[in-house]
């Protein structure tokens, strides 16, 4: 009991604009596309369509149209732009020959112009410089003519040699030598000691000739650059200017003659494209197989998406999760085919019994219980629908549970199509018109009718001859009666209409309580909520929603069954005996 009350807890209504955040994205457009699949009249009906029109234009129309005739479009002319792009490059070949020529000239006329001032400027330096190479020169050659110590240090003295450290160590470590040698020298004989520090002198002295000889090589290159070169008189000068100008109207006339000939290129590739397209227009012709799968690809993914975009536009009810969250009303139970069963072929009274009857069904056991925990003594509800066939079936099928719990049922059939009259194969004739307009009785407008074996209900059939009363009328009706009726029975279940739900029939019952029939993939949440809405505030009390989720029942019309009663009268009648 404490899981039954759990279930008949309410959730929060949620708006039609938050549904989506009710639920995820994924879930909300998976059960959209499984809602667009379960169309397949609508997604077939677009898909023949699409696939008519679309062999039509792919097919009889490119064959039907007169064959396209390739434009021979003319090419722009180059070659009087290469050729004066030719010219162009020779001028300024031969520009550029001429400007290189001046530049080498005036080079060498300045050239000729800085030896000039130099030799102006750099006479005494020239003179001193000569002064120095002939004193090097005149002690060089004395000390290869007499290499002695004295021809050595004459070398080193001079005002060039001084500066240089290394010349100064040299002359210290032969005036060394020379001071040895001395002491030596006096004791007198050949000393193999002295032989060495003389020889030890030479090379000493062939050290100082080699740096003295590098600077005369050094005085000798600064006196050459000194010197001037003979002037021929007055220096020319050189104009540049006119080849340069001939170089850039060459490099100008060859940059226009670029562009204009990449213009012209690029404009011939356009025409070839164009022309290729148009040559593949005018040949291109698919197999028809190809054509036919393609039609039949593009039929299919229009149909579906149209179905849908359709779908998108105007949801309809999808699961049980999905219609809890939305309208915050329980879902009592969901209706699934029925499986074949040979056990309730063996017996007679299901044989007979009504079709679409199977009261030990879980969807009907389910929603029975979600209405029998809150009315243990007196079970009253209405049940209503967007299909009348659907909301009968599941009206007898409660009844159907309730008789077989030992109750004493009533089914109201307060609705015209006298569908419960239909789905418990029960006449539609004295019923409500009769009761209200020429005041027959219950018992008199009541007939029983089977459910099951030895089980039975009674019904009170809406009628057939008379014009359909309000809904107010029926209502007052039931208001009136509503306390006799409820002595007598211990269920009452009325069928009507959620129009005439929403006008306050179930405030007449014993219990308020409404049960609302829809179907997935085909009831509209919105104007599922709207009806919803609408019977709450009329006074109604909405226990739940039952999901039709099976083919939609065929049930007889009120003149069909008016006829099966008139022609089962008259066989029976035929076949009773004749008494004598």
């Amino acid at each position: 009991m404490d899981h039954v009350a759990t279930l008949t807890a309410a959730t929060p209504a949620i708006p039609a604009s938050d549904l989506r955040r009710a639920i995820s994205r994924q879930t909300w457009l998976a059960n959209r596309a499984r809602n667009a699949l379960q169309r397949p009249a609508f997604i077939g009906a677009t898909s023949v369509a699409t696939f008519v029109t679309a062999l039509v234009s792919l097919i009889v129309v490119p064959r039907t149209k007169p064959p396209t005739k390739i434009p021979v479009i003319a090419r722009p002319d180059t070659l009087a732009v290469m050729a004066s792009a030719q010219i162009a490059n020779t001028r300024l070949a031969q520009a550029e020959s001429t400007l290189n020529i001046a530049r080498q000239r005036s080079a060498e006329v300045e050239a000729q112009r800085a030896a000039d001032s130099l030799g102006a400027t750099m006479g005494p330096r020239r003179d001193s410089l000569i002064v120095h190479a002939r004193t090097l020169e005149r002690l060089l050659l004395r000390a290869e003519q007499a290499p002695l110590p004295t021809s050595y240090r004459a070398l080193a003295d001079l005002p060039e040699m001084r500066d240089d450290a290394r010349v100064r160590a040299l002359v210290d470590s032969l005036s060394d030598i020379e001071r040895e040698r001395e002491g030596i020298g006096a004791v007198g004989g050949v000393d193999p000691i002295f032989v060495a520090l003389t020889s030890r002198a030479n090379d000493i002295g062939r050290a100082i000739k080699s740096i003295a000889s590098e600077r005369l090589r050094v005085v000798q290159t600064e006196l050459t650059n000194a010197t001037p070169t003979a002037s021929t008189g007055e220096v020319p000068t050189i104009d540049t200017l006119a080849p340069l100008a001939v170089v850039d109207s060459a490099s100008t006339a060859i940059r226009l003659a670029s562009d204009s000939l990449a213009v012209l290129r690029h404009r011939s590739q356009e025409l070839d494209l164009a022309e290729e397209r148009a040559r593949e227009r005018a040949s291109a012709v698919a197999p028809p197989l190809a054509l036919l799968a393609s039609a039949f690809v593009l039929s299919a993914v229009i149909g579906f998406a149209t179905a849908f975009v359709g779908e998108i536009r105007r949801p309809r009810v999808s699961d049980a999760n999905e219609l809890e969250r939305f309208l915050g009303v329980r879902v009592l139970s969901t209706v699934e085919t029925p499986m074949p069963s040979a056990e309730r072929g063996r017996r007679e009274a299901d044989r007979l019994a009504p079709p679409y009857f199977d009261p030990g069904a879980e969807g009907y056991q389910l929603a029975y219980l979600g209405l029998a925990t809150e009315h243990p003594a007196l079970l009253s509800a209405t049940i209503t629908g967007d299909e009348m066939a659907v909301a009968a079936v599941v009206t007898c099928n409660l009844a159907a549970i309730a008789a077989e719990e030992a109750r004493s049922t009533l089914v109201l059939d307060a609705e015209t199509t006298c569908s419960a009259s239909a789905a418990l194969r029960a006449r539609v004739s004295p019923g409500l018109i009769d009761i209200l307009q020429r005041g027959t009785s219950w018992a008199d407008a009541r007939v029983a009718a089977r459910v099951g074996r030895e089980k039975s209900v009674d019904l009170v059939p809406f009628g057939l001859d008379g014009a359909a009363p309000p809904a107010n009328e029926i209502a007052a009706l039931l208001r009136r009666d509503a306390g006799r009726l409820s002595r007598y029975y211990d269920a009452i279940f009325v069928l009507a209409r959620p129009q005439e739900v929403a006008s306050g029939l179930p405030a007449t019952l014993p219990a308020p309580d409404v049960v609302y029939c829809a179907q997935p993939g085909i009831t509209p949440l919105r104007n599922l909520r709207t009806n919803l809405q609408r019977i709450r505030a009329s006074g109604g009390q909405v226990r739940g929603v039952v999901l039709w989720n099976a083919p939609r029942p065929l049930l007889p019309t009120p003149r069909e069954l008016t006829s099966r009663k008139r022609a089962k009268r008259t066989k029976a009648r035929a076949a009773a005996p004749v008494s004598s």
